[in-house]
């Protein structure tokens, strides 16, 4: 934990000191979301596990949805470098949160599963024309995935049927480490009033990571991004 949270400030000062200074460096401000469709094959596994099991358990079971897509937000600077090429720097972090509800001996138990990810990333945008550009890069990411895991499903079902799980019922913290990240994609951009740009981004992305819980996780998909750009 205090790895991640130097890793977060180290990000945050970064950021927060180029676009400080863009106005003497020729930096800008930029900003936005990003809609991230993701293939967590290992975590989709499990939910569909402690579906199947709740549901054993309660036929109406308000089962845990799988993760197919999570949103990033981004806050970062961009420099021009030449007539072509900009520099882009961005501090990102993804979220996301599943939920699952069911009925046991007249007691209901609520349940989730929550991923957070700090990160930093380095892109690169190259200018086709006045308004389209080809943009590629790299980043590094760590976070904690959040289990709340309650009831008879946790605490007997599961581990009765597979002793050697690694589920623990009640909240539990593990840590996502070493997350890399590749991007490569096109984008558009647009000024709609002095100083600003509105820019639509396309992407495909793949990160790997390490989950201290499950092992290896791996994600690729394409990303749809909507972002504003400030001009100092």
């Amino acid at each position: 934990m205090k790895n991640k949270i130097i890793v977060l400030m180290m990000a945050l000062m970064i950021v927060g000191l180029m676009a400080g200074s863009a106005a003497a460096a020729d930096w800008e401000a930029i900003g936005g979301l990003q809609i991230v469709n993701v293939t967590l094959d290992t975590y989709n596994d499990t939910i569909d596990g402690f579906n199947t099991v709740a549901e054993g358990v309660d036929p109406d079971v308000d089962k845990f949805d799988n993760i197919d897509r999570v949103p990033l937000l981004y806050l970062g600077a961009k420099k021009k470098i030449n007539d072509k090429w900009d520099l882009n720097i961005r501090y990102e972090y993804i979220f996301g949160e599943v939920e699952q509800s069911y009925t046991f001996g007249g007691t209901s138990y609520d349940n989730s599963i929550a991923v957070d990810l700090h990160g930093l990333t380095f892109l690169a945008d190259y200018e086709i024309n006045e308004n389209w550009y080809a943009t590629g890069g790299i980043g590094y990411h760590q976070g904690t995935k959040t289990t709340d895991l309650n009831g008879y499903v946790y605490d007997t079902a599961i581990p009765g049927l597979n002793p050697n799980t690694s589920v623990k019922p009640g909240e539990n913290e593990y840590d996502l480490d070493n997350g890399v990240s590749l991007r490569a994609g096109v984008g558009y951009n647009r000024s709609f009033a002095e100083n600003w740009d509105f820019n639509a981004q396309l992407d495909y992305l793949y990160i790997e990571l390490d989950d201290e819980q499950q092992g290896n996780i791996y994600s690729k998909g394409f990303a749809y991004t909507a972002g504003l750009t400030y001009s100092f």
